[in-house]
């Protein structure tokens, strides 16, 4: 049983038993974990930031080996991010950017540019004044593509051939279709190379670049469509 100590940022928070509570973190050093806290509930002050989600924290665990579930036997706050909860906008948008991670982002791989991208996402909200359209559109682009989950925009997802032009956006299939494969979405739309030379700006850099309101709305659109159809499992937090 190996006992670690990592930086970790709350995703998920439940109860376990009568005095428990069981977590998910995105952590810097070991990917996404598991993790169990004994006590908690009974002891709320046991801990300064109570394993909160939308916390950092460092922590201690044992990983156990023979379980995905590991215990966390200390924790410090190191920062509490307590600015996210200034307007209902802000905070949405932060529990969309945790629960994208949860989604996309297997258990016990190490992260660490994910985990960067989430805690500079989360900062970046604290300290305010970025566009939220900017902050949402850079964060799905950039985390799809560092989780390998981006749409295919190279070439066709229907006979495989590189797109010429622009092409057309199907979220249905993934990612661009040719001309010739329009039939496979009747629905697809053109992606102009502007947004096509956006989505690709967004999902390279380490922060938000400055695009046109119009195209910013565009972007998300597809963005969160591609969401839509591709997850497992819907997410709470995605508006339409």
């Amino acid at each position: 049983m190996g006992i670690h100590t990592t930086e970790a940022i709350v995703l998920r928070r439940y109860p376990f038993r009568e005095t428990s509570v069981t977590l998910t973190c995105l952590t810097d050093g070991f990917g996404k974990l598991k993790g169990l806290v004994k006590g908690l509930r009974a002891q709320p002050n046991r801990y300064r930031s109570a394993m909160e989600p939308l916390t950092i924290n460092r922590i201690v665990f044992y990983d156990t080996r023979a379980s995905q579930l590991h215990l966390i036997s200390q924790c410090d706050l190191l920062a509490p991010l307590s600015a996210l909860q200034r307007d209902l906008e802000t905070m949405r948008l932060a529990a969309m950017c945790v629960e994208l991670v949860d989604a996309v982002v297997p258990l016990e791989e190490p992260q660490p540019a994910i985990y960067r991208l989430l805690k500079q996402t989360l900062e970046r909200l604290c300290l305010g004044g970025d566009s939220l359209l900017g902050v949402r559109v850079h964060f799905i682009a950039r985390l799809l593509r560092l989780a390998g989950f981006q749409p295919q925009l190279d070439e066709c997802t229907g006979c495989g051939n590189a797109v010429q032009a622009a092409g057309y956006w199907s979220a249905r299939q993934g990612g661009l279709l040719c001309e010739a494969c329009l039939h496979e979405d009747p629905r697809a739309e053109a992606a102009t190379p502007p947004l096509l030379d956006a989505l690709s700006a967004f999902s390279h850099s380490d922060q938000p670049v400055v695009v046109e309101e119009p195209l910013l709305s565009v972007l998300r659109g597809r963005l969160e469509t591609f969401l839509r159809w591709r997850l497992e499992r819907p997410l709470k937090t995605l508006t339409a």
